[in-house]
């Protein structure tokens, strides 16, 4: 467990394609959202929840909302994130990657150093895994500047920070479920 960082999953989206909170979908009778805590808790000092639903299963104050309203998707999680960290570096996760690695948070930690990068993720066959950054908190302004002046992609923001990619080889790990069927496929694939 790293004791400097600290954990938020990312749950404020509006799970449209899901059409309902895709938070509490269950896989294998687990909601995912559970699956993604479970995995994670015991790889950082503790974890909390950006929603902009309560989610019951959860204690109420470790949930926090999106401060920012304009539907600027997983940065506006991020942001809130940022703003509400209590450790230097938030390990991010979303609500919806049930099978997230184990190591996730050692293999990126490995790459904190005194003047290193601010901003580390990891990438799987030369695709960024964006939404699992390990991020610094002093970026907060940079990230609140980069929104306000219209910034949506997150790709984008990572690429203009100083930033390092750490491989991952289990096309599994970062799996996102977005759809029923989706569910479905994998249920079926894990039975």
């Amino acid at each position: 467990m790293k004791t400097n960082i600290e954990g938020i999953i990312l749950a404020g989206g509006e799970s449209k394609r899901m059409g309902t909170n895709k938070s509490l979908i269950r896989l294998n009778t687990k909601p995912l959202i559970k699956h993604v805590y479970d995995r994670l808790i015991g790889q950082v000092s503790y974890v909390s929840i950006n929603t902009n639903r309560p989610i019951e299963i959860f204690p109420k104050n470790i949930q926090f909302d999106d401060r920012i309203l304009n539907k600027t998707g997983p940065l506006a999680g991020i942001q809130a994130g940022l703003f509400h960290a209590k450790k230097n570096w938030v390990q991010f996760c979303p609500n919806d990657c049930p099978f997230l690695p184990i190591n996730l948070v050692e293999k990126l930690s490995f790459c904190i150093k005194d003047k290193g990068p601010t901003i580390i993720l990891p990438g799987l066959f030369d695709q960024l895994e964006p939404v699992f950054m390990l991020c610094h908190r002093s970026l907060l302004k940079n990230l609140e500047d980069f929104i306000s002046g219209g910034g949506r992609k997150m790709e984008l923001w990572i690429k203009k920070n100083n930033y390092k990619v750490v491989k991952f080889s289990d096309p599994k790990a970062f799996i996102n479920i977005n759809s029923l069927n989706e569910l479905k496929k994998i249920e079926a694939e894990n039975n």
